[in-house]
């Protein structure tokens, strides 16, 4: 797995696909939450999936909000 895809990868990338690795690549976490109210992109899950799949490895961890509600994050972790 790896911390980025290859310019060739990303210029394939569906919309969606790509709205989501520009969005992990800024170095900030994904929630559904954003995907959906910010990205609008409904299927996080799937577009995460999909770009695992290609290599990119994306770390998940479940968190709670104030309210005790669980949900997962997605990051990538970047290079220093």
């Amino acid at each position: 797995m790896q911390n980025h895809l290859t310019d060739a990868t990303v210029y394939n990338l569906s919309p969606q696909q790509r709205t989501v690795y520009d969005y992990l690549m800024s170095g900030r976490e994904l929630t559904r939450q954003v995907a959906i109210n910010t990205l609008h992109v409904q299927e996080v899950t799937t577009r995460i999936s999909e770009l695992r799949r290609l290599g990119l490895d994306i770390k998940s961890e479940w968190k709670r909000d104030f309210g005790g509600t669980r949900y997962k994050s997605y990051h990538v972790e970047m290079s220093k």
